[in-house]
Formats: structure tokens, C-alpha cells, sequence
């Protein structure tokens, strides 16, 4: 089919749109959702609203504090205020995991350009 590519997982075949991207997840903050170690398929680019989404963001803060890396896997959520104008900024930002072990990542307006959302969780792939 045009726009799909085939790939082979444990003898089942999926069919990924060209925009998924596979990544191994390390660390333990998303736990017991996605442990250490595993595939998982993340749609590129999302559109629309990431409220309460597993996320796969671009961190140019300080290090992500799970693995010190600069990317991410978190719980995306987002308050916002209307800006007088019909549209919307953000007021706060955070990317939560599920461990509860693990604390946050809290980013006001300010340090909104410090995360990208890069691809949108879908689904665990399993491990390698």
C-alpha cells in the first residue's frame, strides 16, 4: 500500500504509517505502562490535542532527571489562558510519570520552548 511500511515484530506484521517511529525506552519513570528497555510505536508529529497523551517530547532544559537524556517519554498536560485576541498561550506545562518515584517536569510560559512534542505513544512493541 502506498504510504504504509511493513515491519516484522515476534512473527506478527504491522502495518505503520510512514510517520511512526520506533524507539527503545530507557529508564523506569513510566512504569508500569512502558518498562526499561522496550520497543515502542510512536505516531510522528500529532495533530490536535495532547491533553493526558504519553508523549515522546524533546527536552532542552536541564537533563531529563530519569536518564539525564534529552528526549523523554511523559504524560502530557497543559493549562492555558486565552490571550484577548481569540487564541490561547500556555500558562504551564508538565510532563508527568507514571512511576510515582519519579517527580515531574514542570515548564511555565516562560520555558515552553524548552519541550517539542516529537510523536505521540501508541503502543509497547515489546523488548529486544
Amino acid at each position: 500500500m502506498v504510504g504504509l511500511t511493513c515491519v516484522r515484530v515476534k512473527f506478527v506484521i504491522l502495518r505503520l504509517p510512514v510517520s511512526g517511529i520506533v524507539a527503545k525506552v530507557v529508564g523506569h519513570s513510566m512504569e508500569p505502562r512502558i518498562y526499561d528497555g522496550e520497543y515502542c510505536l510512536f505516531r510522528a508529529n500529532p495533530v490536535g490535542s495532547r491533553q493526558g497523551k504519553i508523549v515522546l517530547a524533546q527536552y532542552r532544559g536541564p537533563a531529563d532527571p530519569d536518564n539525564g537524556g534529552s528526549f523523554t517519554v511523559k504524560r502530557y498536560s497543559s493549562e492555558k489562558m486565552g490571550d484577548g485576541n481569540g487564541g490561547w498561550n500556555h500558562t504551564k506545562i508538565t510532563l508527568s510519570p507514571l512511576n510515582p518515584q519519579f517527580n515531574p517536569i514542570e515548564l511555565t510560559a516562560k520555558s515552553e520552548d524548552e519541550v517539542k512534542v516529537i510523536a505521540e505513544f501508541i503502543t509497547v512493541l515489546g523488548r529486544s
